[in-house]
């Protein structure tokens, strides 16, 4: 923690000195992902703005945050002024897997504790020391995709992925999950594509039972109006990267019928009360889900993120440990993504329990039986 001195009163020229918790943030607040970004900002400063409410560290916290565009150099660049200049004590974001490979360097060098919002395995396996997140991996959301498929009897499988970081680490994860399974054929696309029936085309042509699509937000919904252009029945399988209101919003009808492991909070009124995540996703629908509705889901990864780095660091202080320590021995803290037991050899600590499968039906996603 930093010390800050301050004047306490001009009359008596008499000077006090507090404590002040500074938290780097690195979000795209424009770019092709600030629909991410943007609600992302408004729940840090929410949930900031109700801890000092509540004097939760006992101490200021000040939120310093840079629009990072979603583009790698400027994140690193901002990673390193956060460090460097603004002197934060931790740092949360950035929102995708390249931007957050790219900071690596900087975050260990500095020493900085970070918490990513990312969806890509790459960030943390193998585990760095500095680097944790708060989405699931991407080979969790690839494991709970192939035992659907295997408990559907669907083995021959077609794979279109994009072509960044995200979509290669869901190639190298889906490769690694199909023991059992036949991939008919691969194809990649580039996120500014407007037409994939070529891709989709030779995919239909290898004879699979179900395409599975791996990409995040507009090209999801460029994938699957291409296939359905194509072939209106074959089963379409999307990531848990378009488990989000702006697919259904983005593909129309033909969204109707795609299936993907996804948050839980997409479907929160179709969940028990036993649910161990009902509570935190009901909170979270309560101060922040028309938030979402007219964003992204995603922006709940720096809901949780957050509250991680908040939690770590308040216990850093009250039991005299690093904050790594008191992330690396985070138990059963009941987020909105999920239940989190972060560990030394597990820097996101979620598992298939934090994601169901879904189905969308009339542009609504609904529980999929498994």
């Amino acid at each position: 923690m930093k010390k800050v001195l301050i004047a306490a009163s001009v009359l008596l020229l008499s000077i006090s000195a507090y404590a002040e918790v500074k938290i780097g943030a690195l979000l795209a607040l424009t770019g092709p992902i600030s629909n991410i970004g943007k609600p992302s900002q408004e729940i840090l400063e929410g949930v900031i703005a109700d801890a000092n409410k509540a004097n939760f560290m006992g101490e200021p916290i000040t939120l310093v945050t840079y629009d990072t565009q979603g583009m790698p150099d400027k994140t690193m660049m901002y990673a390193k002024k956060l460090i460097n200049k603004d002197k934060v004590d931790v740092i949360v974001g950035p929102t995708s897997t390249g931007e957050a490979m790219s900071v690596i360097g900087s975050i260990m060098e500095a020493q900085t504790p970070t918490m990513g919002f990312v969806g890509g395995t790459p960030p943390v396996e193998p585990v760095r020391q500095y680097m944790f997140k708060s989405p699931q991996k991407t080979s969790t959301a690839v494991e709970k995709t192939f035992g659907y498929l295997k408990k559907k009897g669907w083995t021959r499988i077609g794979v279109v992925v994009d072509a960044t970081g995200f979509g290669q680490d869901g190639l190298d994860q889906i490769n690694k999950y199909a023991s059992g399974f036949t991939i008919t054929g691969v194809e990649k696309f580039n996120m500014t594509d407007t037409d994939m029936t070529t891709q989709m085309k030779k995919i239909l042509n290898t004879k699979p039972q179900a395409v599975v699509v791996w990409t995040v937000g507009k090209a999801g919904a460029v994938a699957a109006k291409s296939l359905r252009s194509l072939d209106k029945n074959i089963p379409l399988i999307q990531s848990h990267g378009i488990a989000d209101f702006a697919y259904t919003n983005l593909a129309g009808t033909a969204a109707e019928g795609s299936i993907m492991p996804a948050l839980k909070i997409v479907v929160a009124k179709q969940l028990p009360a036993t649910d161990p995540q009902k509570k935190a996703i009901d909170l979270f629908n309560k101060r922040y889900g028309k938030l979402i509705n007219e964003t992204s889901v995603h922006a709940i990864y720096a809901y949780d993120g957050v509250n991680l780095m908040l939690n770590a660091l308040k216990r850093a202080k009250n039991e005299k440990i690093s904050v790594i320590q008191a992330l690396e021995t985070t138990k059963n803290f009941a987020g909105a993504t999920g239940v989190y037991n972060i560990t030394k050899t597990d820097h996101c600590g979620l598992d298939m329990s934090s994601l169901v499968m879904v189905r969308i039906k009339n542009g609504q996603f609904v529980l999929e039986d498994m």
